[in-house]
């Protein structure tokens, strides 16, 4: 009886594992966009643009044009939410940034892009993980 129970439960364990009872490990994530990855991508093409955040008057002081971005962003301080900056390197859920184009419960005003269409899933997680990688100006 004992001997049923244990092929029973490593029936179900095969199973749950693709079936040939391997058990796989989750690989592990790709290096973080560059900047300029991201800028080429995203921030030129979805944020600044005419009316948002680009030059001559950015919204919120926040240009984010090519080669503007980094300066406008990292370790600044925000301007609608005092106490947060916009990019803490190495911490996205603290960043202002991430917070606004994810819709966290904490910012004021709207999700960016403002009325969207919004960044896809993969947008956002290439957002994150350079901040969560340092936020470097590559």
């Amino acid at each position: 009886m004992i001997r049923l129970a244990t092929v029973g439960v490593l029936l179900i364990t095969a199973v749950a594992c693709g079936g040939d009872g391997v058990l796989e490990e989750p690989s592990p994530p790709g290096p973080a966009p560059t900047l300029t990855a991201l800028q080429a991508t995203i921030f030129t093409p979805r944020c600044a643009v005419p009316g948002c955040h680009a030059s001559p008057s950015p919204q919120q002081g926040m240009d984010l044009s090519d080669g503007q971005t980094f300066l406008n962003t990292v370790n600044v301080d925000v301007l609608e939410l005092p106490g947060y900056l916009r990019i803490v390197p190495g911490d996205a859920a603290d960043s202002y940034l991430y917070m606004k184009i994810t819709a966290d419960p904490r910012i004021v005003g709207e999700q960016m892009p403002l009325g969207g269409p919004y960044l896809s899933a993969s947008e956002i997680a290439g957002i994150k993980a350079w901040i969560d990688a340092g936020a470097m100006n590559n």
